[in-house]
């Protein structure tokens, strides 16, 4: 195989990976803006939901593991704290 012939079969595989990608993220973004505004509207609304979810559902544990603790040692010593 000559180097000409080489470097042209090398630079048609770049250029098909090339366009191969390309018409893929293009398909794709196609897809994604033919569908309806409503629709990314509510996972936007969703998304937010479970973030805020999640983040207030840590701070409830961190409070509630110092809760814990401070149960534990007043059992130690010898006081139970029933609030």
């Amino acid at each position: 195989m000559s180097e000409q012939t080489f470097d042209s079969t090398a630079s048609t595989l770049l250029a098909s990976k090339t366009a191969m990608y390309g018409g893929s993220i293009g398909a794709f973004s196609s897809w994604l803006a033919s569908l309806d505004l409503g629709f990314w509207i509510s996972v936007l609304i969703g998304a937010g939901g479970l973030v805020m979810n999640w983040h207030y559902a840590r701070k409830k544990d961190k409070r509630d593991a110092i809760e814990h603790q401070a149960y534990l040692e007043s059992l130690k010593k010898g006081k139970p704290n029933e609030d």
